[in-house]
């Protein structure tokens, strides 16, 4: 008993000696496991294929962090994607991830978080001043308008091989106004135009990021047996919706280059069926499990691992029938 009581008086000398950061190591080696978890919030504009798999990403890396990861959509209203934000400054969490539904509202993002440590990701803010405002705040993702000017090269020079330089072509937008939608088509359309074509565009519409939306009003379109030579899309999905809607109205696919970006699992199967022409890769776990990683490491008072300006910029990688097997493997 005495000797236990020696033990129990030698641990409790150490703990004072040491100070409080010893002692909160001491606690974690007895397992006494008395602290709350770290809780990380993260907003996305709304659901979709890409930004679904980019939330799996960051809760697998959240998970092997041991930390709380709330994810809310805020159903593509910035005010509301604003107040998610001051709510969680509000209950103690300890940064933030976000995918915004306005390019623009970054600064107030900003205001609302506080002191938390923020890292941007998918849509990059379109002041990038307003990234370098603060030590704990990045962006993670890739440039917009590096997607839509591979689909148009990837068209142009289609088209170039046929001799044919007015196609007459069909663009499929997410959200109406949405910025990242409209980056990635009027670069795809820049690259078009700067490679000597002259593209007629029809029904230029929003299929809202989603297949079954734009299949079912692509095929109302099609009806009327317009001429298509191409179709443009913002994202795979889209793609996926108006290849469908054009095999259900009898046109041949073959003949007919079908573009979208993601390269997600969806995308890369139709890419292999041939349902789509080209799509452009990006990697949700740089942007999911990514963000998580460098949140915990500027928790941990280190500087954010940027390439430049505060930004994290990944590359797009271009998928065709060519190189989709070489590129994903594990597909098979």
């Amino acid at each position: 008993m005495r000797k236990f009581l020696k033990f129990i008086l030698s641990l409790t000398l150490i703990i004072i000696l040491c100070g409080c950061q010893n002692s909160a190591i001491f606690f974690d080696m007895y397992n006494f496991n008395n602290h709350p978890k770290i809780k990380i919030g993260m907003s996305i504009p709304s659901e979709g294929t890409f930004l679904n798999s980019v939330c799996q990403s960051a809760k697998k890396a959240a998970d092997e962090h041991d930390v709380q990861l709330e994810i809310l959509s805020a159903n593509n209203n910035q005010e509301t994607q604003s107040e998610q934000v001051k709510e969680w400054a509000e209950n103690n969490y300890a940064a933030v991830i976000i995918v915004l539904c306005d390019d623009t509202a970054a600064k107030q993002i900003l205001d609302n978080a506080g002191t938390m440590p923020i890292v941007f990701i998918n849509r990059c803010p379109s002041d990038h001043d307003v990234l370098q405002s603060k030590q704990n705040v990045i962006y993670i993702g890739g440039k917009e308008g590096d997607a839509g000017r591979l689909q148009g090269e990837f068209l142009s020079e289609y088209f170039i091989s046929q001799n044919k330089t007015t196609p007459t072509i069909a663009v499929i937008s997410g959200e109406n106004n949405d910025f990242t939608s409209n980056i990635r088509i009027e670069a795809a359309k820049e690259a078009m135009s700067n490679a000597g074509l002259m593209p007629f565009y029809v029904y230029e519409s929003s299929g809202g990021w989603d297949k079954s939306k734009t299949q079912s009003g692509f095929y109302k379109f099609l009806q009327d047996k317009p001429n298509i030579d191409a179709v443009l899309a913002a994202n795979d999905d889209m793609a996926i919706g108006a290849a469908d809607a054009l095999a259900q109205s009898g046109y041949a696919l073959s003949e007919i280059p079908i573009v979208g970006v993601d390269a997600t699992p969806e995308g890369r199967a139709a890419v292999r069926d041939g349902r789509i022409d080209f799509t452009v890769y990006q990697d949700p776990e740089y942007q999911g499990a990514g963000a998580v990683n460098e949140i915990m490491n500027m928790l941990g008072g280190y500087m954010p691992n940027v390439d430049i300006d505060s930004i994290q910029w990944h590359d797009y990688i271009p998928v065709t029938a060519a190189n989709v097997d070489q590129l994903f493997p594990d597909d098979r």
